[in-house]
């Protein structure tokens, strides 16, 4: 008798269901732990064959294009806890590595602990994306590249990139160094926040700055031990008087990632001075950075008091040199209008500037 087809999804479902592991056509193997500890287990199994599957919009794909080679995906759907948005007893704000981005966008607490980032989350991808797609996802976003984010039939034209495995960089040839972007939304607002990201590995549980999660190196960005997993974020309450912005520049805003994105923070003294200022920037070199010559340029003064033709200087100065652009100097001018654009809507000062 030949195979009933429907017989088989019903199949596949139940084992689904049952929080098993199952085997696709493909050779793929899904697994659906339903705990932390069983996630944990199953990624440091499988090593590098595997990978955690949480919304799935910037894996699937990859899989597709055949620049993933994982064969076993451990769905952290199921771990409960992991979609939560909650205050703690500090009243610091924790958000589970599974809420997905239009929960964050739209949450009165985040909206409140850091507009910058309910903003970036609600300008990451479109809404079909933003309803599917997760923060621990975009937090932990691979590099892209022109030379790496293409078919397979395309890469096998012509000699592998570093990030493909080969001995060459295509766009930096002078350093031969793989300057892969980092172009996800939130982390340049997690940063202005002070956010710290929880891991969860073989070894246990460990806190650490958000900064801290990022190599700096295009080819593995994430500084991530062995079957570690980001599973919760945590923002401190914010300080009397600290505001934060997010601004974006993209192709099409309703869908690509960034150019350029610049987030800002500032605590305004009651003279309307700023106190602290953070700036943070994504989408220019191989990780989120901060940019702490303007942090110091702004710093004890009243914006208005900073030249923006200034202050725009000293942001292109501190990115340094810029890679993977069609027009590098209309993006290291960019960022600087883009900066003092930030800090401007910040501080709530942002009559008569640019928008990007």
């Amino acid at each position: 008798m030949a195979p009933n087809p429907s017989r088989k999804r019903q199949s596949r479902r139940g084992a689904a269901q049952s929080g098993m592991s199952l085997s696709m056509e493909n050779g793929i193997h899904y697994h659906l732990p339903e705990t932390v500890s069983e996630a944990v287990g199953l990624l440091a199994r499988h090593g590098a064959a595997a990978r955690a599957l949480a919304g799935g919009t910037d894996l699937v794909p990859a899989l597709k294009l055949g620049i993933l080679g994982a064969r076993h995906l451990v769905s952290l759907r199921r771990v409960p806890g992991l979609r939560d948005i909650a205050l703690d007893g500090d009243r610091d704000v924790v958000i589970g590595a599974l809420a997905t981005l239009r929960a964050v966008a739209t949450s009165p607490l985040v909206e409140h602990a850091c507009a910058a980032l309910a903003e970036a989350a609600g300008r990451t991808g479109s809404p079909l994306l933003r309803n599917r797609g997760t923060l621990g996802g975009n937090v932990c976003l691979d590099t892209r590249c022109w030379y790496f984010n293409q078919s397979e039939a395309w890469r096998a034209s012509r000699d592998r990139c570093q990030k493909a495995g080969g001995a060459r960089c295509h766009v930096n040839e002078r350093e031969n160094r793989c300057v892969a972007l980092f172009s996800a939304d939130t982390p340049a607002a997690l940063m202005v926040a002070g956010a710290r990201v929880e891991l969860a590995g073989p070894s246990g549980m460990r806190w650490i700055g958000i900064e801290a999660l990022y190599s700096g190196e295009g080819r593995a960005p994430l500084a991530l031990a062995p079957g570690e997993i980001v599973t919760r974020i945590r923002i401190p309450k914010p300080l009397a008087g600290w505001r934060t912005a997010y601004v974006k520049h993209a192709v099409r805003e309703s869908i690509d990632f960034p150019i350029l994105g610049v987030a800002a923070g500032v605590e305004l003294a009651p003279d309307g001075t700023i106190h602290a200022a953070r700036v943070a920037v994504t989408g220019a070199r191989s990780a989120p950075v901060r940019l702490p010559e303007v942090e110091n340029a702004v710093g004890g003064r009243r914006l208005a008091d900073v030249g923006d033709g200034d202050l725009a200087r000293i942001a292109t100065r501190a990115l340094g040199p810029l890679f993977l652009s069609d027009a590098v100097p209309h993006k290291r001018l960019l960022a600087g209008l883009m900066t003092v654009d930030a800090l401007a809507r910040a501080a709530g000062e942002d009559s008569g500037r640019r928008r990007s």
